[in-house]
């Protein structure tokens, strides 16, 4: 039950400066739960106690984990997450000029769009689909688009003019070929 509030209440402050403080939250998460495993069970040792609730995972110690039993009789371990491996995120500010609606400042918004969709699963697989499509070969130079090899997406019909983020209004090209086009 604690694990989707700690996992929201990192994703919202994911964006700032917060290391030092999810590192202090999950140093309080613990002390909490350790006081709770030690007053739940006053007659037993501080070890007993470590070993029925805290693990060890790799090089991880003090790991609050559980196993759940469920009824079809499966069992499965849960682990309480930490805060300090989210990871922090900036947002990349826009350039005071930049006009979305300005034709000129389209390659722009079309590059910032393309980080973003890097991002996330979906933009990846949505990329991917416009990538497939295309048969993994650039519509410049007909060369193929491997994964080492630097690229760019831009959309056929420009966003200004109408178009959608949809993969099948996404093509993409070799940075240079980009830039000769």
């Amino acid at each position: 039950m604690l694990n989707p509030v700690l996992r929201g209440w990192a994703y919202y402050h994911s964006h700032v400066v917060a290391k030092e403080t999810f590192a202090r939250v999950d140093h309080q998460v613990w002390s909490m739960l350790w006081r709770w495993a030690r007053r739940r069970h006053p007659n037993k040792g501080a070890r007993w106690v470590k070993e029925k609730y805290f693990q060890t995972q790799g090089c991880r110690n003090w790991i609050f984990a559980a196993i759940e039993e469920k009824e079809d009789g499966t069992e499965r371990e849960l682990r309480l997450l930490k805060e300090a491996d989210t990871p922090i995120q900036r947002h990349i500010k826009i350039k005071a000029d930049a006009n979305p609606h300005d034709p000129r400042w389209e390659p722009y918004f079309e590059a910032r769009w393309a980080k973003k969709m890097l991002n996330s699963a979906r933009g990846r697989a949505k990329l991917y689909r416009a990538w497939l499509s295309q048969d993994g070969i650039c519509c410049s130079c007909q060369d193929p688009i491997m994964k080492g090899s630097p690229w760019d997406v831009r959309h056929i019909v420009k966003r200004v003019d109408g178009g959608t983020d949809a993969a099948s209004n996404l093509q993409l090209h070799h940075l240079d070929c980009r830039r000769t086009n």
